[in-house]
């Protein structure tokens, strides 16, 4: 596979068509409103290189018919990408289980219904989750602009850490963790400048909120992390 065909410019629009054309292949979904739309460290510009996973959200938006929520609407995609594609819900995500295939390979879809400005979704477990990927997307934007585009830098050389040293961390947890880190701390070393004002921030870690604002970081959501189990990956990633 070429460069170009790996980078985002070819990847993110044919991702997208390929995805609307297989929803289109059946009749089941012809009366209903969806928006498809990017997140994810592609959206974000956190990825660390072109092979990145792309992370598309496919949501339902209203008006729609009373007692036609998420699971009717997460049945009828499935059955209508099974028409193209051998198809199952992940833990999150529906995935493609085709290994010759680029859209399954390299493509994850959230499936998920419009709520309150966010998206909803329920996980393999059947726990509902509420999150502003839109929002999360705008206020990064925001924050690495502020920052002469060091916000986002940092975000990555976390993301590289965590890989090279097998540090358990989520990709959203760190972005969200670097994101509440205050603007002027972002120096020339942003990296070692954020993670040493968390470091010495661990004990007020309990009132963080995720990048969008709006969503708290730490709590007993299937969505939400331990806040001193967090503390310790902080410590690992200082070490490093």
């Amino acid at each position: 596979m070429t460069m170009a065909l790996r980078s985002p410019e070819f990847w993110l629009p044919w991702a997208e068509k390929e995805l609307r054309d297989a929803l289109g292949r059946s009749t089941l979904l012809d009366t209903r409103r969806y928006e498809i739309f990017v997140q994810g460290s592609r959206a974000n510009g956190t990825a660390l290189d072109d092979t990145s996973d792309i992370d598309l959200v496919l949501m339902l938006t209203g008006p729609h018919d009373p007692g036609y929520g998420w699971e009717e609407f997460r049945d009828d995609v499935l059955t209508t990408m099974g028409k193209s594609y051998r198809v199952r819900m992940g833990r999150r995500c529906l995935n493609v289980d085709e290994p010759d295939s680029l859209f399954g390979e390299m493509v994850d879809v959230l499936v998920a219904t419009e709520h309150r400005g966010g998206v909803f979704f329920r996980d393999k477990n059947g726990l509902p989750i509420v999150n502003f990927p839109k929002q999360h997307r705008r206020n990064g934007d925001a924050k690495d602009l502020r920052t002469g585009g060091r916000f986002k830098q940092a975000v990555r050389a976390a993301k590289r850490a965590r890989v090279e040293n097998g540090v358990p961390a989520p990709s959203y947890l760190l972005e969200c963790l670097l994101y509440n880190v205050p603007d002027n701390v972002f120096d020339l070393v942003s990296y070692r400048s954020a993670l040493g004002w968390l470091r010495e921030h661990r004990d007020e870690l309990d009132g963080l909120y995720c990048q969008n604002g709006i969503n708290r970081l730490f709590g007993p959501g299937p969505d939400q992390w331990d806040a001193d189990q967090v503390a310790r990956i902080i410590d690992v990633l200082h070490q490093i």
